[in-house]
């Protein structure tokens, strides 16, 4: 009975943390220039193992789309209707919390494998900024989307 108990102790000590788990998401740090004409006008991000349960919020002037394929990949996309909807800041308090989501594994921070057989990256995808230049798109990745755990989008 003496060694049961110090057994059954570790066993519950150290299991690991379950998936699936559940966050809000963010997505933040856009790279915008120094320039002060610059403006986030859209940006798309597919995803892999990430399920959407909601949108949290739609920001004023802008529609968001987002959801799953049947397969474990999926898509969280958006966009401004005009110059005055845009974001100039990098890290818009728009898109914090704006959707729900579940992940299945940890995240896969960049494609692994061969072009025929890849692991994708959990997030990827590209931001289109309003320049005085022209429109321009940039690169988004794991290092744009905030994850906080969370069962349920806020309360507004």
């Amino acid at each position: 009975m003496r060694l049961l108990l110090p057994l059954l102790l570790l066993t519950i000590g150290a299991a690991p943390a379950d998936h699936p788990r559940s966050y809000l998401l963010s997505i933040e740090r856009i790279p915008l220039t120094a320039k002060a004409s610059e403006s986030i006008m859209a940006f798309s991000i597919t995803t892999w193992g990430v399920q959407f349960r909601s949108v949290c919020h739609i920001p004023a002037g802008w529609r968001i789309k987002a959801g799953n394929s049947a397969s474990p990949d999926g898509e969280i996309e958006g966009g401004g209707s005009q110059g005055v909807t845009w974001f100039q800041r990098g890290s818009p308090k728009e898109l914090k919390g704006l959707a729900l989501v579940t992940l299945h594994a940890p995240v896969q921070r960049e494609d692994i494998g061969l072009p025929d057989n890849v692991i994708p990256a959990t997030f990827k995808g590209t931001v289109t900024i309003s320049t005085d230049d022209g429109d321009v798109r940039r690169e988004l990745n794991y290092k744009n989307v905030t994850l906080v755990p969370a069962r349920r989008c806020p309360s507004l």
